[in-house]
């Protein structure tokens, strides 16, 4: 069989963005069924900002901060989606003109794509990896520190004033209450998300007053007309998040969705016990709030700002998880999710190494798929979607192990075993030859094992291997003082560095020309 002409990864970066881009359209186009043209304008809006915005970067960073159209597009529908729009009966006695009806929403939208692309994206790129989320982060700051009068858009006065999650006691003018209860929080969630259409005095369509859950489930589950553009129909989130991992498989976390609404359902159950109230209402808002559901399937499981370990991202979800809920009883941040988010997004430098396999001197039999011949081949970004812990076959990290030595961190790169991974080209023995004590032997797979006690740390086999893939690291070396006049000079000698130096350099091309020579 002849060699294939080319090959390509079976994903890769542009190829997930593409994917993921598709799923986002679908979503904004059902937020026309609730948001009219507002949702499709300000997706548009924040699509063109983003994708120029990378350009012009591009443009001025070249080769530290490359073109990448499809990652800025995704980023663009991101920060739409986690938008919120919808003024809900709930909230008329508020001005909320960056919900809806001004031209603030479609301000606010714009510039958080530009200060997210800009600076979350580009700039903290250039650190290596990226610590939190892009559209997260900056929709805080935006909304919640630089433009304090859309603070109120973050955590609004209506909301503290007419959802407690702790259902503490109101003594209302009708007499007293439990805000939790089954008719009063189930109303609320109708009047906040149903359509502004109904009637407010009678604003249920499947149920009753004494009996709201139908249309609860219908708002919440369904279609809803209040909140993020991204969650305004569960349903839609839920089935085309799923199509999104089957099609895309190992290269979307999934763990991390799953661990985060097994433990919101678990969590909210809990509190339902403690505080009282009606617990299925209380399921249902937790995990069905626009920004939960949302944030579950497109936000919390972007592989640049996620743990890569199968284990770190279980831990992950489920931190994302009881943060979101403590945000959410506790402070009266509803949309408190994004808040966990970040904050968890911090976590994952120590969530990579919970759930490293233990590395192998030797190789493991791994299945794998039949080796093929090609002639060239397509080189991608990295996607940390953490495969490559899974297949390596000596259990090592390799994308670890690649971030520190980009970095220049050898003593990580050491910690993480990265001798285990050194494998020559073919007909290349350079640093064999050339080490003047024969400390380096070259094995019959082509790995090099290094003997401590030969080794004189020299750096030649560094020096000459052409892939720089050495790194020689010198320690402290002491001796005992030494009167002897003969012994001072011979270590004058070869104490200077120079001296030194020159010594072994010539040792070396010694070794190297009669090396050559032996072969021709």
């Amino acid at each position: 069989m002849g060699k294939q002409t080319s090959v390509s990864a079976p994903m890769t970066k542009d190829l997930l963005m593409k994917y993921t881009f598709v799923a986002l359209c679908i979503l904004a186009a059902v937020s026309f069924i609730s948001y009219g043209f507002d949702s499709i304008i300000i997706s548009a809006i924040s699509v063109l900002v983003a994708v120029t915005c990378d350009y012009l970067l591009s443009l001025i960073m070249g080769d530290k901060g490359p073109l990448d159209t499809m990652s800025a597009a995704v980023f663009g529908l991101i920060v739409a989606m986690s938008y919120s729009l919808g003024l809900a009966p709930a909230m008329a006695t508020e001005e909320f003109s960056i919900l809806g009806g001004g031209y603030e929403q479609y301000v606010y939208p714009a510039i958080i794509s530009a200060i997210g692309e800009i600076v979350f994206k580009k700039l903290q790129g250039l650190a290596g990896r990226k610590y939190v989320n892009p559209a997260a982060i900056t929709k805080l700051l935006v909304l919640g520190l630089l433009f304090m009068p859309a603070i109120s858009a973050l955590i609004p006065a209506d909301h503290t004033g007419s959802i407690d999650l702790q259902n503490r006691r109101i003594e209302g003018p009708f007499g007293t209450y439990y805000p939790m209860d089954a008719s009063i929080f189930g109303t609320t969630l109708i009047a906040c998300y149903g359509s502004p259409s109904l009637d407010p005095m009678d604003p249920y369509t499947f149920g009753t007053a004494e009996n709201p859950l139908p249309d609860v489930l219908y708002n919440m589950i369904v279609l809803k007309y209040h909140g993020w553009i991204g969650g305004v129909s569960s349903i839609a989130v839920i089935v085309v998040g799923i199509a999104l991992i089957l099609i895309c498989r190992v290269y979307i976390k999934w763990r991390i969705t799953l661990a985060y609404l097994v433990t919101t359902a678990l969590f909210s159950i809990g509190m339902g016990y403690i505080y009282g109230g009606d617990i299925i209402i209380r399921l249902v808002f937790h995990l069905f709030t626009g920004s939960s559901i949302f944030m579950a399937f497109f936000m919390a499981t972007d592989p640049a700002t996620t743990p890569l370990t199968r284990l770190g991202q279980i831990i992950f979800g489920i931190g994302l998880a009881i943060l979101t809920m403590l945000i959410q009883v506790y402070m009266g941040f509803l949309g408190g999710s994004i808040l966990a988010l970040v904050i968890m997004n911090l976590t994952c430098p120590l969530l990579d190494r919970i759930g490293v396999p233990k590395p192998s001197e030797t190789k493991i039999t791994r299945e794998r798929t039949k080796a093929k011949e090609f002639e060239t081949a397509k080189v991608t970004n990295c996607i940390r979607c953490g495969k490559c812990l899974e297949s390596c076959r000596k259990n090592l990290s390799p994308i670890l192990i690649k971030e520190a030595v980009d970095k220049g961190n050898w003593e990580k790169a050491k910690s993480l075993n990265v001798e285990y991974c050194i494998a020559c080209p073919p007909n290349c023995q350079l640093c064999v030859d050339i080490c003047p004590t024969n400390a380096l032997v070259m094995s019959g797979e082509r790995e090099i094992t290094v003997s401590p006690e030969l080794c004189i740390h020299c750096k030649a086999c560094q020096n000459i291997c052409p892939r720089g893939e050495i790194h020689v690291t010198i320690d402290r070396i002491s001796h005992l003082p030494i009167t002897s006049a003969t012994w001072v000079t011979v270590l004058e000698r070869f104490a200077s560095y120079q001296a030194a130096t020159k010594e072994l350099a010539a040792k070396s091309m010694k070794k190297l020309r009669e090396t050559v020579e032996s072969r021709a």
